[in-house]
């Protein structure tokens, strides 16, 4: 019989170290049982055995082994599997190709300020559904989130994360110095707000190649972040567009009544910023995107999870007024949302129905997957700005999102049928 770590090196196929740290290492693999690439972490099991830093280090492992499979999102890396095998513990986690957001924190390498926002946006909302689960993440910095294709970002290492409410001792002196909020210093037990403090930082460092302090040693830094404000944006970067500046500034705040208290908040200056940046007029980011979504009625029962996935799969286009969109009895699969604008529903020659922003139309043709027929005319009555979901892909989605489509279908044609006998007594009254 195979030994567990036997049975492990025949299961992955070590390709390429990714890098290396204090507790173990980082390997990009082959998993020839789901046929697919993975990063693995192998962390050193010997280290639990150190009499002054084993107790921390194995605190930290435990949490991410604890964390395997319970966090599902598109902006955290998923964790697939953990587990021992000889002297490794390891964690099994999706593999991103584009290294971390550190290599972007250099001067000649910074992003432009439409991609830090939208960045800054994704990290916020991974965050956000991380605090919904009961866990403070602790350790944000650009080092720890992932970038892969697509403008794919992904938070990644909850090893340091805290659970808001467990009642096991947890670890609470862990962070990197310069992303740590003050009130750590003080020993105020770990808030949102800490969270909210670290991503400041990283945005400002992402803006600007540095860090909001010239501290040159560790003890300088906790006294400048403790009794002296941040050197503001403006004297490291002028070009910075004003509402950026502010959301930054206000998201690292030292003084946490000051500070953001959610990352809604954050987000919806962040969201107020974008419109300012300077980029192609036809260019449209996710974020932007989502904020579309999660205002439309259609989409009001849906979870933050949801509409970004929904953001994934779905393709965005601008039609004229005039411009038939489907025509009735043509085949098709797709389903529309409408963004802005209105459109006319006509069968045989008939109006019968205007649409407009939140509105739904294609679902019976999504629905009746034999037929996939039209079942009237729908056109543009005025300039549209249109979201296209092709069935397939919506087949192809989690199960989640697919439930939560299938609710807003039955909304969707209880709504009509209201509507149908609203009509029908109506006329029935005149006669």
């Amino acid at each position: 019989m195979l030994s567990e770590l036997e049975s492990f090196r025949h299961r992955f196929e070590i390709r390429k170290e990714l890098g290396r740290g204090a507790t173990g290492e980082v390997h990009l693999a082959f998993d020839t049982f789901s046929q697919r690439e993975v990063a693995i972490k192998l962390t050193w099991l010997k280290l639990f055995e150190d009499p002054e830093n084993g107790p921390r280090f194995r605190r930290m492992w435990l949490n991410e082994t604890r964390l395997a499979g319970m966090l599902k999102h598109p902006f955290i890396v998923e964790v697939y599997e953990a587990g021992s095998a000889g002297e490794y513990g390891y964690l099994v986690m999706e593999y991103l190709s584009g290294g971390t957001l550190k290599q972007h924190t250099a001067m000649d390498r910074l992003l432009p300020f439409d991609r830090v926002i939208d960045v800054i946006y994704k990290v916020c909302n991974a965050l956000d559904y991380a605090n919904r689960q009961g866990l403070l993440h602790r350790d944000i910095k650009p080092a720890n989130v992932m970038l892969g294709e697509g403008g794919a970002v992904k938070v990644a290492d909850f090893g340091t994360a805290y659970f808001t409410e467990s009642e096991v001792t947890q670890v609470f002196d862990v962070g990197t110095l310069p992303f740590m909020p003050p009130e750590h210093f003080r020993k105020a037990p770990p808030t949102i707000q800490a969270d909210i403090y670290a991503v400041g930082v990283m945005a400002y460092q992402l803006l600007t190649g540095k860090l909001p302090f010239s501290a040159d040693s560790y003890e300088n830094l906790i006294y400048q972040k403790l009794h002296e404000d941040a050197i503001p944006l403006e004297r490291r970067r002028n070009d910075v567009p004003p509402a950026l500046r502010f959301a930054v500034h206000r998201a690292m705040h030292k003084d946490i009544e000051v500070r953001y208290a959610s990352w809604k908040a954050f987000c919806d200056n962040l969201a107020v910023a974008l419109p300012h940046v300077a980029r192609p007029e036809e260019a449209r980011f996710d974020s932007e995107r989502f904020n579309t979504l999660r205002n439309l009625a259609f989409f009001s029962g849906f979870g933050d999870t949801e509409i970004w996935e929904t953001v994934r799969i779905s393709r965005w286009e601008e039609r004229r007024d005039g411009e038939a969109i489907v025509a009735e009895g043509a085949a098709g699969g797709s389903l529309f949302v409408i963004a802005s604008g209105e459109a006319v529903v006509t069968k045989s020659g008939v109006q019968l129905n205007r649409m407009g922003p939140g509105d739904c139309f294609g679902e019976i043709a999504y629905l009746d997957e034999e037929r996939r027929a039209r079942s009237a005319t729908v056109t543009a009555f005025t300039p549209m700005a249109l979201i296209e979901i092709e069935g397939e892909s919506l087949r192809k989605a989690s199960a989640g999102l697919q439930t939560r489509f299938a609710r807003a279908f039955m909304g969707l044609m209880v709504e009509r049928l209201r509507n149908a006998d609203r009509r029908l007594l109506a006329v029935l009254g005149m006669q």
